[in-house]
């Protein structure tokens, strides 16, 4: 099933109340290791827990608690392979410490990256199992035991009570997004000239989702193996909603005269139709059309075409007596401004097809359709 395909009931709900699900979620999840401890009692059953706990309360996603438990538990075992080797092979305390110190500050060096997590659990996994350096691995390898558990539980309750899908997050974020670019350029439309509109508010809005957008991408990657074959893709995506609010934030920047109005209004009935592409895109994200909306062929030429011809009909175009003029006094000439004014509905336009194309080889992937066909979604 498409990513952008609507949402079942059910999902739907869990998404809507997630977070009344997951911490549901993660007391149902130590619910479990303390009906363990009680039927089984394990020594250092209370690290199953904190483990549970760890991995859960900060990601809610599928995803990310696979992520997350899968380095805990590389680390854990790395961390605690180490320790128990320095505890039952070496007879010096300082000889122990040293080699505990030089083993943590070597894993300080490396980590790095998107691994950083497991590279923390082996250090401190260490220096737990090493401990005063008794020679007891017993209590070192019962709290690896109950490390490994909370892990497993954790990824079974995430997996398959109430699962809440990144997939979907991603989904809504990205839906938030195009949507407030789109009515921010609809509302620029519709103001009046040399208007005082704030658009501030809706274009942090969207930057924000964008960027909650990047951190879902390691979730994305475990939940979907299309989503994980494009996550290049994805990161481009992200990046060029991130152009299209850099141009947007130049609209309330743009003032033109009175006199100019018809010339503007030209102009503006050619951004209005990228509003409404927008507007469709959103719908189309967030699940309410079935099928992706087409661009018309060659849009961006189509628009330079028009926007020279509006130009040109409106004969703005200044003399160079005329420029000279403008510069002495100290003004703009309107000529520049409008010609300035028609480059960012352009370059507009340009993002707007960019945006559609990378959508579309997303819907394209999932509906496994052949490769040729990943195109830029546009009509034939």
């Amino acid at each position: 099933m498409s990513v952008f395909a609507p949402a079942t009931p059910f999902a739907d709900f869990i998404y809507r109340h997630f977070r009344s699900v997951h911490a549901l979620k993660l007391g149902l999840a130590l619910l479990v290791a303390v009906t363990i401890n009680a039927i089984w009692a394990p020594p250092h059953f209370i690290w199953s827990m904190v483990t549970i706990v760890v991995i859960m309360m900060s990601l809610p996603q599928v995803g990310g608690a696979i992520e997350k438990s899968l380095q805990r538990a590389i680390g854990t075992c790395l961390g605690s392979a180490y320790g128990v080797m320095l505890v039952a092979t070496v007879d010096s305390y300082w000889l122990i410490m040293s080699l505990l110190i030089l083993a943590v500050s070597l894993i300080c060096f490396i980590s790095a990256g998107r691994y950083s997590y497991a590279y923390l659990v082996s250090g401190f996994t260490i220096i737990i199992v090493v401990g005063d350096a008794n020679h007891d691995t017993s209590e070192a390898l019962w709290r690896t035991a109950n490390i490994l558990s909370g892990c497993v539980i954790a990824i079974l309750v995430s997996l398959f009570i109430f699962p809440i899908k990144a997939k979907q997050d991603w989904r809504s974020q990205l839906t938030h997004a195009i949507d407030n670019m789109a009515e921010v350029l609809a509302q620029h439309l519709k103001a009046p000239a040399n208007h005082d509109l704030d658009f501030r508010a809706k274009l942090e809005a969207a930057m924000k989702a964008v960027l909650t957008q990047k951190k879902l991408f390691f979730s994305l990657e475990w939940e979907s193996k299309t989503l994980k074959k494009h996550k290049v893709l994805l990161s481009q995506l992200a990046n060029k909603q991130v152009r299209l609010i850099t141009l947007l934030e130049l609209l309330p920047l743009t003032r033109w005269q009175e006199e100019d109005k018809d010339a503007y209004l030209q102009i503006n009935a050619v951004a209005s139709e990228l509003a409404f592409y927008l507007q469709q895109l959103a719908e189309f994200v967030a699940g309410k059309a079935q099928q992706l909306p087409t661009l018309p062929e060659c849009l961006e030429q189509e628009l330079q075409h028009r926007l020279q011809l509006s130009l040109a009909s409106a004969t703005i175009v200044a003399s160079t007596t005329d420029l000279d003029a403008a510069a002495t006094d100290g003004e703009v000439p309107q000529g520049f401004a409008l010609t300035g004014y028609s480059w960012l509905i352009y370059q507009l336009a340009i993002a707007v097809e960019a945006l559609y194309e990378d959508i579309a080889i997303i819907e394209i992937a999932y509906n496994k359709q052949p490769a040729s066909q990943i195109t830029s979604g546009k009509a034939d």
